[in-house]
């Protein structure tokens, strides 16, 4: 039922963005922009501080019987914690979350329904990864970690929203609301290779020693899980513009995409399906907040 009432949505925005030129008063406007988007698939904490465990659970090495897990992915606050507390013994490079670029293509009507304050708006966004999203860790100047983390998404929304401007129309304020369809996702890629560590160090480092004892054990090599969704979501955006010539205007926007679904990957090592399961999934977000300066000329 919600698919449909989307399809709906996109049915009837079409005709007013793309064919309101039948309306006296109406402007139209062909607009490009460029954004920065943070925390790209709102995974973060998981890099950062959060981490994952393993499926896999081996002897608490205590001593005391009871079990733990291995770790599948390792946090970047735990890997730091190591490297201060080793004096550099296991070595870290962090990144940090992913964040993006966003590139936007769009094309926009004012003056729908004879109303000179209403406009309506379809975008074409791609937002792709430009920093962060990289963790490697070293044991004595072997590299036994390398978790890299990946994003593309393509996003399409359509707006219908309203306008104030000041006196001669040289500037004004704007805010939307909207439904979208979405297609992307984030994807996992690396090496942890705790067996090799283990037998370089036997009883210090790795499965059974006395750091990294929750590495994984089979070790994970060159995984490369892919989780990727589509689906239909809301979207609203605030922002400013002003005239800058003629036919010209400069705007900033913020815009924030509500798209999200179960993503579901399959793994490509023998580690990986051990530690994740050979089709593991996990919640994807598409979208987030988008900060936004852009160009549109009015046609």
């Amino acid at each position: 039922m919600f698919k449909r009432l989307v399809l709906l949505y996109f049915i009837l925005m079409g005709p007013i963005v793309l064919a309101d030129e039948t309306r006296s008063g109406s402007r139209y406007f062909l607009m490009f922009g460029i954004g920065y988007q943070s925390d790209l698939g709102g995974i973060g904490p998981l890099i950062t501080t959060g981490g994952l465990e393993s499926a896999v659970y081996v002897p608490n090495s205590e001593g005391t019987g009871s079990l733990k897990p291995q770790t599948a992915i390792y946090s970047e606050r735990s890997l730091q914690s190591l490297n201060d507390t080793t004096l550099g013994f296991v070595g870290v490079n962090a990144n940090g979350q992913m964040n993006g670029l966003n590139l936007n293509l769009g094309y926009e009507v004012e003056g729908i329904f004879g109303l000179e304050m209403l406009f309506a708006r379809m975008n074409i966004n791609y937002t792709k990864k430009i920093s962060g999203g990289y963790t490697s860790s070293t044991v004595a100047g072997y590299k036994w970690l390398e978790q890299e983390w990946d994003y593309t998404a393509v996003t399409i929304p359509g707006y219908l929203g309203y306008k104030i401007y000041n006196k001669n129309k040289s500037s004004g304020l704007y805010a939307g609301f909207g439904m979208n369809y979405f297609r992307g996702g984030w994807t996992f890629s690396g090496t942890i290779d705790g067996d090799t560590i283990a037998l370089a160090f036997p009883g210090l480092v790795g499965p059974g020693g006395q750091f990294l004892n929750d590495a994984p054990s089979p070790s994970i090599i060159y995984e490369n899980a892919k989780f990727l969704v589509n689906g239909f979501g809301f979207n609203w955006l605030v922002g400013i513009q002003t005239q800058i010539s003629s036919r010209g205007f400069l705007f900033f926007e913020m815009e924030t995409i509500l798209a999200a679904n179960m993503g579901k990957a399959y793994t490509k090592s023998i580690g990986g399906t051990f530690a994740l399961s050979p089709y593991p999934a996990f919640p994807v977000l598409v979208g987030g907040d988008t900060y936004r300066i852009g160009y549109k000329i009015s046609l």
